[in-house]
């Protein structure tokens, strides 16, 4: 029996940002050959980098600056020692798990108590973050770009 879907299965939203700078973001969940892909990807005039939940100890850059005959894509192993965290994990360069960055997420918000410092993200970051689904969601009414209230 076919039924009615009263929820969002995929999402595509163009982003103007104050610089001048446009992002693409996009998600579904029917996408069935990806489980769980979480990706993002930031290209700019000189440079690109790129990162993978599945792969997650890994950094992708490029650098078009760099000579010809090197230029590409390069790994950069997040879990080595001098990597922030790591120091607190097994022998550098052993990989982490995805459980691994909640437990860096409670020892930040820990430490900021113990220090009096606030921990990030904070209240005013998820609401930035919902200031930004309503401008997209009123954009999908209107067909038009809308600016996205600032968070106070």
């Amino acid at each position: 029996k076919v039924e009615k879907v009263g929820i969002d299965d995929a999402c595509a939203f163009l982003a103007r940002f104050s610089n001048g700078s446009l992002a693409t973001f996009e998600s579904t969940r029917y996408a069935r050959g990806h489980k769980a892909l979480y990706t993002f990807e930031i290209n700019g005039e000189h440079a690109s980098i790129f990162w993978d939940l599945h792969d997650l100890h890994r950094l992708q850059y490029f650098d078009h600056r760099d000579e010809g005959r090197v230029r590409g894509w390069r790994n950069i192993h997040v879990s080595d020692g001098d990597q922030p965290y790591m120091k607190n994990w097994w022998v550098p360069g052993l990989q982490i798990g995805y459980e691994h960055s909640f437990v860096h997420q409670v020892a930040d918000f820990l430490a900021g108590l113990a220090d009096g410092k606030p921990a990030r993200p904070d209240f005013k970051d998820g609401l930035a973050t919902d200031c930004v689904t309503d401008a997209v969601l009123k954009s999908a009414r209107t067909g038009q770009w809308e600016k996205v209230k600032k968070a106070k």
